[in-house]
Parts: C-alpha cells; structure tokens; sequence
C-alpha cells in the first residue's frame, strides 16, 4: 500500500507534528507499507535513511515561518500528489488538509487528516488564518481524522470518524542515569518562544517570586519569533541571575535537562498534546500546567502534577510555582508520572492504532 504524508513544514524546524508524522512514518513503512514525506524544504535534517520510506522536499530553502513558501508548497504538492498513485493520504493539519481533500475528489481515494491540538473556539486566532482552520478542520470531511487531543473531540464538526490516537514518546527519555542530580527549585520550560507558550506571563511570575526572595530558577529551552522579547524583559526585570534562556536543543541534549531539573511547567493558553509534559514524565519530572487541550485529561492535581487556575494572571502562575516547590510529595509526583506515560504512551502503540484505522478505511 502506498501512502503519501502530507506536512508543510519539516526539520530542522522541530514540533509535536513534525515528530508525529516522523515517528508514525517510520513504523509504518517498517510494518511493508510504502510511504513518502511530501514536504516542505526547511533546511538540512541529519534524519536516518528507511526501508520503504522517501522523503520529497518540494522547492527552495526556506524559513519555518515563510508563509508565502507555505502556500508555494501547497500548490507544488497538489501537482505532485495528482501525478502519482497513492492508495491513501494523510495530511498533517492544517492547510495540507485542501489537497488531501482535493486527492479524495479527483482520485476517488480516501484521505485522513491529522489534528494535532487546535485554537478553534479559543478566540486566540483571527483573520483569515482562525477562518481557514475552522474550515478544514471542522467543515470538510474526509475519510477519517486523527486527533493526537481529545478536547478536540468535544468541538462541532462535520466529521464523525474521529479516532484519538496519541502521540508516544522517545525511549531515552526512560532511561536513568544516577549520576545525574536534581537542582533544588529548578523549573524547566520546554517549547516554542511563541505566544502560545504564554512565557510572557511566566517570566512576570518569576518576577513576583524574585521580590519575594523565592529560591526559584527557570531555564528556558527554545527558540522563537519571541525570543529578544523575553531577553529584553529579563534584562529588564533583573532577572539574569534566576532566569537562563538555552536556546534549542536536541533530545540528547534535553535528556540532561529534565533529569537535572525538579519541576517541568507548561503555562500555555492552548495546547494539543504537548510532547514535552509525556517527555518530563518520562524523566521522572512533575508538572505544572495550565488547565488546556489534553492537559486537563492527562494531569491529576496532586497526583503527577498540578493546575495552574488562571494562566493569563502571574500571580497565579506564581501562586502554583510555590505550592509545586513546598510541595514534600514532589518526587513521588514525578514517579508517578512516569509510571502513567510508561503504560500508556509509545510510537508503537500509536502506529499501530494508525494502521488499524487505516485498515478499516480500505475495507
């Protein structure tokens, strides 16, 4: 069977799309099915070669951002679907989401799209944008979609065949490593320097804490259209001394983090299913976050971590920092963490609920 993946933007430029459609790519084409990465040229990768996998970067190098290479790619990829057989394509939302669509008229062949968190219902997105996602995400229907979020589930939509299947996690955020000690009051962010991400309010947080003699530090892994933002106002707050930003790192690289880390915090206005909170769990870290997409399914107040009430006050992120700090069951939080995303999350498990859908769509 021959599937062609569809997702506009690729590595080096790294999210929760682009590992999912990574990771579940590669599984699939090991499980004999033939698959090709249709995809937007972002720039070097250093991905692995696989058996019965291809990767096909459509035109010039461009930046993560690059709206107009965006819509660029999207007419470049609905001439070279059409010009080859799929048996299937599975698009990585949202705006692949058209030419899957298109594929499904003209080839009369089915087509998924892949939903991987949403601002639909948020009011966090307006224009044209908040316009065309609303659209292909809830008012065309395909032949099934994939929702790596269960909130998702709960909006109206078009589509009825909606299966929740979420995302897995790298094995070597499992493994221990004894030599590495946590760092007392230590917070970990780990994202996008991006509004979503609510950093802002995270970093006027800090502040609050600061005035407060709080023994708090927060190290920020990321890079982002806010990153001179967020320099600018830790320059400005004083704050150089509790606050370091790291930019990217690479999962190696982040594996030192979370170990050496004693709490990880997600302040975000939206998500869909974070990678990061699965990955700080693994690791045997607690969480703070914010009360929104599969968040407020995944965490147990008091049990692997805890809410923040109003993400868009400091003084409640503040609030919920210091309670998480006192806190003396912190390191039982974080095993059992661990535990849960050790029994219910891998790319293997997610791969085959993949095949399993697609299964029943070719039936």
């Amino acid at each position: 069977m021959k599937v062609a993946i569809l997702i506009d933007t690729w590595f080096p430029f790294v999210g929760g799309g682009q590992i999912n459609a990574w990771e579940i790519s590669k599984r699939l084409a090991e499980a004999s099915y033939k698959v090709e990465i249709i995809t937007r040229n972002c720039g070097q990768d250093n991905l692995e070669n696989v058996k019965n996998l291809k990767l096909i970067k459509l035109g010039k190098s461009s930046k993560a951002n690059d709206d107009i290479a965006r819509v660029k790619y999207l007419w470049q990829t609905s001439i070279y679907v059409n010009r080859n057989k799929f048996d299937l394509v599975i698009a990585h939302a949202f705006l692949p989401g058209l030419i899957a669509k298109l594929y499904m008229i003209v080839k009369k062949k089915p087509a998924i799209l892949v939903v991987h968190g949403t601002s639909v219902g948020t009011n966090l997105n307006h224009g044209i944008k908040a316009l065309l996602e609303k659209i292909i995400l809830t008012k065309i229907k395909y032949s099934a979609q994939i929702t790596v979020s269960r909130d998702f589930l709960e909006i109206k939509n078009i589509n009825k065949n909606i299966v929740y299947i979420p995302n897995g996690v790298n094995k070597i955020f499992f493994k221990s490593d004894p030599s590495m000690k946590r760092e007392k009051n230590a917070l970990l962010f780990v994202g996008r320097l991006h509004t979503q991400k609510n950093l802002i309010n995270l970093i006027e947080a800090m502040k609050l804490l600061n005035k407060e003699n709080s023994f708090a530090k927060l190290t920020i892994i990321g890079d982002g259209p806010q990153k001179q933002e967020i320099l600018g106002l830790i320059k400005k707050y004083k704050l150089e001394g509790k606050i370091k930003l790291e930019g990217f790192k690479h999962s190696l690289e982040l594996v030192k983090y979370f170990r050496s880390s004693s709490v990880f915090i997600l302040p975000s206005t939206y998500e869909g299913q974070a990678l990061t909170l699965l990955e700080a769990w693994a690791s045997g870290l607690p969480v703070i976050v914010s009360k929104t997409g599969d968040n407020k399914y995944l965490v147990k107040e008091g049990i692997n971590g805890f809410f923040i009430r109003n993400q868009t006050e400091p003084k409640s992120i503040a609030q919920t920092i210091k309670n998480a700090l006192l806190d003396k069951k912190l390191s039982k939080l974080g095993q059992n963490g661990h535990l849960f995303v050790k029994n219910n999350f891998s790319w293997e498990l997610s791969a085959q609920k993949t095949s399993l859908l697609i299964s029943t769509i070719k039936k």
